[in-house]
């Protein structure tokens, strides 16, 4: 292509459609991703584990879902044009749906990792997708398709618990027909992926990407670990917090809605004043906003939590569309492993976390022990400041 054909092709406005069908992919897929956190009141009931259990499956879910990322990623890059994002939102839906009925709980534990595997194999797609949309904007595409998923990881909640207390949990199945309709949005109008370029002499290839950006990439990283500590043990133990101090399971599952609608707006925020006010600037600035209400929500009586959550929500997402962007311009080639890094290699380390905090809760108390997870951010603000500052 000619530079002044590539000139034109960058000054044509936003490729809405395919954007609002990733929108909705993402949302779709994600929704599936917090099925398990809302209902554990009503399957600790049913199958009579505890709590540390309850930690246990929480954190392979975040494992699987997390570790299947990066790997899936290679296979994305390497064969673009194979049904990774069909395949993956059918076999997550089949698999997260199952756990309201499955009849022993030895069931309802595999179908967790199996759904995590699954919901791992759609993001590495999904994010290069939405990042070679348009080059001129590529932020906005990414920001947008990462609030999908931030929606749908609030509206899960809500989604699974309306079911099963109208129909009971064995009905969870019926939200896979959500997703073989949306799958065959995905075959039928979103635009195939580009066909992987023949390796040109001289073309970088990951490992050698890895180490050029190894400083300004493993300060991000970090950063997303922090973040992710806190997403993985809040969103995972919010409905268990709120139905043990009495206020209910929809207040609980309302609590996650909250969160992640708020992260929606976080990511949102940062997308658009990542690039005004300069992205370390930004990233600092929700760290410690999240920080702030994280402090509050565990100071502060129970009855002040939604508006604490708005806080930790918006603050701990800001930083997210703004770091994949960030890490695809810095790694072009690699687009897939690059966004699998910071949408999932941060909740592969988080993954460790919630069994032995669910371990002391059963001795301490869930908001006793989670003043660990300021002390996550504390961390991630201290690797924020390491960010190369920008001109």
């Amino acid at each position: 292509m000619s530079g002044e054909a590539e000139s034109e092709k960058n000054l044509t406005g936003p490729p809405w459609g395919a954007i609002s069908i990733l929108f909705l992919v993402h949302f779709v897929v994600d929704s599936h991703g917090t099925f398990f956190a809302p209902l554990i009141p009503l399957l600790r009931e049913k199958f009579q584990f505890t709590l540390a259990t309850a930690g246990v499956l929480i954190s392979i879910q975040s494992f699987t879902s997390a570790l299947s990322q990066p790997l899936t990623a290679l296979l994305v890059d390497r064969w673009p044009r194979l049904p990774w994002l069909p395949v993956g939102i059918v076999g997550c839906s089949i698999a997260f749906t199952s756990i309201g009925w499955m009849p022993s709980f030895w069931g309802m534990a595999l179908a967790i990792p199996v759904g995590g595997i699954f919901f791992g194999l759609c993001h590495p797609d999904m994010a290069s997708r939405s990042g070679s949309l348009s080059p001129r904007h590529s932020s906005l595409a990414v920001s947008l398709f990462v609030t999908g998923g931030r929606l749908g990881f609030a509206f899960g909640p809500i989604i699974c618990i309306a079911i099963v207390t109208r129909l009971g949990l064995e009905w969870l199945w019926i939200y896979v027909f959500v997703s073989l309709g949306t799958m065959l949005l995905i075959v039928l109008r979103l635009p195939k992926p580009a066909a992987r370029k023949k390796k040109e002499e001289g073309s970088e290839g990951l490992w050698p990407a890895l180490v050029r950006v190894r400083g300004p990439i493993g300060f991000l990283f970090a950063v997303a670990v922090s973040r992710a500590i806190i997403m993985a043990n809040l969103g995972g133990f919010l409905p268990t917090i709120y139905v043990e101090s009495g206020l209910g399971l929809w207040a609980g599952g309302f609590a996650n809605t909250v969160l992640y609608v708020s992260g929606a707006a976080g990511v949102l925020i940062g997308g658009f004043y990542g690039d005004r006010i300069g992205k370390r600037t930004i990233i600092l600035a929700g760290m410690f906003v999240a920080l702030a209400g994280m402090i509050g929500f565990l100071i502060l009586p129970l009855t002040y939590g939604f508006i604490l959550l708005v806080l930790i929500g918006v603050g701990n997402f800001v930083p997210m569309g703004v770091s994949v962007a960030y890490a695809q311009s810095l790694m072009p080639e690699h687009r897939g492993f690059a966004s699998s890094i910071f949408l999932g290699g941060g909740w592969l380390i988080s993954a460790f976390t919630s069994a032995p905090i669910a371990l002391a809760a059963e001795y301490y108390g869930l908001l006793n022990v989670f003043w660990v997870l300021p002390l996550s951010l504390v961390i991630g603000v201290a690797f924020a400041f390491k960010l190369p500052r920008e001109a």
